[in-house]
């Protein structure tokens, strides 16, 4: 009985997150952020452009980082950009990229903006320019070197992609959907349905590899045409919302494994809880005996969670695409396409099998298979590794936070390059048949600075991220005991 009630209070509580997180969103809030507000509606109206002119028409200052950093609150913010001050109070509210930009405030978003953000972005800035910073001490070595190695890939052209090598990937991908379809289509029995579900369960998930790739800006110059590849992959195939899987990224991008003073989780990759702490100090936040019986079987369920993790993604994404306040063009063409995915999905199901168990189980299989596949890659890319609640300087928190898995032609293909994921997260928008290329200058760039470049197996990878969860149910088991 204990159990069944300790099940009733753990889908409880994930409901209320759940919508409240899908209410933030709906009211264009960002996740929960140190200096979170709500973001109108984008564009710009004549008082944005008065308050642009109020900005311009200050005389340039000097400002040291002590400066910046003291303006670090919504309406009273400034951000350094490549050794330049900007007063960003006012165009904070219209951030198209939503509230990932608090993570920011008065602090030097040098590496971040550049890595986000378009050509164009950088003569926006003009309309914010304050002044100059005057730093005490010279620029850290290690941002130095970053910032010198994108400028020499850029100059390489490894930003550049090759159409004909994503097209392959593209291909590939029909042919695992057209050997789904043609397995169900020849063998009805449950044997065959099975092999079918897996073939789709990995079509669903290498088409989220390709939805990444174009919603990163990695195959286009044109963001529009990346955008368009992007719904039609992310909505259209995976039925996840664009918009939702955006601002959550972003936000992972940006603060990987980083949470606010109380250890409230700003990544919401790392926001598990009731049913997984992914450290210590998460763990430390936790009061409820009935979670804690929960987490110290944790290192335990991680893997049935894998199977479940899918249906956790579209739960949320459901509920923030169908959300009424979402009544905009924009929120019109996520709700079509999501539809959209689950009409040709259950279509595909119902026409092609018998019945209805048999369509079901179809339907089901699927989604446990892709929840693995997706899950099993995204646990070894972060998980296991440091949260902290201190802000680092963007290569810092992407290195100290990210797992690699040893390369190879297999495991490039099956982990959609986040096999290199520290690659990736230091630059996400370089195409990812590239990082290879780069994986050498990159590991020099952290043993030269003292970072560990964490490049393990599989299974290596597996064990760390298994041993990390027990090393914090132990910690659960001693607290719920001691009470």
């Amino acid at each position: 009985m204990a159990l069944v009630t300790d099940f009733l209070n753990f889908l409880g509580t994930t409901w209320s997150k759940y919508s409240v997180y899908t209410h933030s969103y709906a009211g264009n809030y960002g996740p929960t952020l140190k200096h979170a507000k709500k973001v109108p509606a984008q564009g710009k109206t004549a008082g944005q452009t008065l308050r642009q002119r109020s900005v311009q028409d200050k005389k340039p200052g000097t400002y040291s980082l002590a400066d910046v950093a003291s303006h670090d609150r919504p309406g009273d913010c400034w951000m350094i950009v490549k050794e330049k001050v900007y007063d960003i109070s006012r165009f904070a509210d219209d951030h198209p990229g939503g509230t990932v930009i608090s993570t920011y405030f008065g602090r030097d978003g040098t590496d971040v903006f550049a890595t986000f953000h378009p050509p164009a972005a950088w003569k926006q800035l003009n309309d914010y320019y304050i002044g100059d910073l005057a730093r005490e001490e010279p620029l850290d070595e290690l941002l130095k070197d970053y910032r010198d190695m994108r400028a020499e890939f850029v100059r390489e052209g490894l930003f550049k992609s090759s159409k004909a090598w994503f097209l392959l990937q593209t291909l590939i991908n029909a042919a695992l959907f057209a050997a789904s379809i043609a397995t169900i289509c020849y063998d009805k029995s449950y044997w065959a349905i099975l092999l079918s579900a897996s073939l789709m369960g990995l079509f669903v998930q290498q088409c989220g590899w390709l939805a990444h790739d174009f919603l990163h800006q990695q195959v286009f110059e044109n963001r529009t045409a990346n955008s368009f590849f992007g719904y039609l992959f992310g909505n259209c195939v995976l039925g996840f919302s664009v918009s939702w899987w955006r601002t959550k990224h972003n936000i992972h991008h940006t603060a990987p494994n980083e949470c606010d003073e109380q250890y409230t989780p700003l990544d919401e990759d790392i926001d598990t809880l009731p049913i997984i702490a992914w450290s210590k100090e998460i763990l430390a936040t936790v009061e409820s005996k009935r979670i804690l019986r929960v987490l110290q079987y944790q290192h335990y369920m991680i893997l049935p969670l894998l199977f479940m993790a899918r249906y956790s993604w579209t739960f949320g994404s459901l509920l923030f695409t169908f959300n009424p306040d979402l009544s905009t063009t924009k929120g019109l063409i996520e709700k079509g396409t999501v539809a959209f995915h689950y009409a040709w999905f259950s279509w595909a199901a119902f026409h092609i099998l018998p019945g209805v168990a048999k369509p079901l189980a179809w339907m089901v299989a699927t989604e446990l298979v892709a929840g693995l596949l997706l899950g099993f890659v995204f646990t070894l890319s972060h998980n296991g590794k440091e949260v902290y609640n201190e802000s680092k300087d963007f290569v810092r928190a992407q290195v100290i936070t990210t797992r690699n898995t040893k390369r190879g032609w297999f495991n490039d293909w099956f982990t959609g390059g986040l096999d290199t994921q520290i690659e990736h997260h230091l630059f996400p928008t370089m195409p990812r048949h590239n990082y290879p290329k780069i994986a050498p200058q990159v590991e020099a760039l952290c043993k030269k600075h003292g970072l560990e470049y964490d490049n393990v197996s599989v299974v290596g990878a597996s064990v760390a991220v298994v041993k990390a969860l027990k090393e914090i149910a132990d910690e659960a088991s001693i607290r719920l005991h001691a009470h």
